[in-house]
């Protein structure tokens, strides 16, 4: 008997032992790849790490693997300022929102701006374009386009007021020409000066008085 030939003794024979070996190569290779294709050649190799490198080497960017989440941009919506010298509702009832004389605007909420409305209490002004000041706008309201009146100063500057303070808005959310027109309206040499950020489309909503055709004057 071929000393080799160990079947039916419980020992391995030859044939066995190589299979084994085909086996555990075979199993090696295969993780090294899977390793390495999934991005992990950094840890210990197991396998074939060259396999996983050249993967890599191939690509433009890590983007191929995992697409790169995009982050949306922020919107910054104009009506959400948060302005801490902010004018609200009169202390006490009956009592008119306080202005104060500053050398910045700030910002006012609809309820101050309507109890100064129903009071006559303010000069209100419209910093939009004039169609759409035609179109709708707060009642009593004066047009004075942002454009417009940067243009012509001097229509800022005779602007009469009669001690009262200065009211500007626009359409709200992201419109800012009501900010840009205070800032003009300061320079120019008025004081109490509010924005109120809401603007048409929130005073609108809220159904308060609106009219709408050309300014009686500015």
């Amino acid at each position: 008997m071929d000393q080799r030939d160990f079947r039916g003794t419980g020992q391995p024979t030859d044939e066995g032992i190589t299979r084994g070996v085909v086996t555990i190569v075979v199993v090696g290779v295969a993780l090294g790849v899977a390793f390495n294709w999934l991005g992990l050649a950094s840890r210990p190799a197991w396998g074939l790490p060259w396999i996983g490198e050249d993967k890599l080497a191939a690509l433009e960017s890590l983007e191929e693997i995992v697409p790169a989440v995009e982050t949306p941009a922020p919107t910054g919506v104009y009506g959400q300022i948060d302005d801490p010298m902010a004018v609200g509702l009169g202390a006490d009832v009956g009592e008119l929102p306080e202005i104060p004389e500053l050398d910045r605007p700030v910002e006012i909420h609809l309820e101050a701006v309507k109890q100064l409305f129903d009071a006559g209490a303010a000069v209100i002004i419209d910093a939009r374009e004039r169609e759409e000041f035609d179109a709708g706008h707060i009642a009593g309201a004066l047009s004075m386009p942002f454009d417009e009146v940067t243009a012509e100063p001097e229509r800022m500057e005779n602007l009469s007021t009669g001690g009262k303070p200065i009211v500007a808005y626009c359409g709200g959310g992201t419109c800012e020409v009501s900010l840009g027109l205070a800032w003009e309206l300061i320079a120019a040499g008025k004081t109490r000066v509010v924005v109120y950020v809401g603007g048409f489309s929130e005073w609108s909503e809220a159904g308060y008085p609106v009219e709408d055709g050309p300014s009686s004057g500015s």
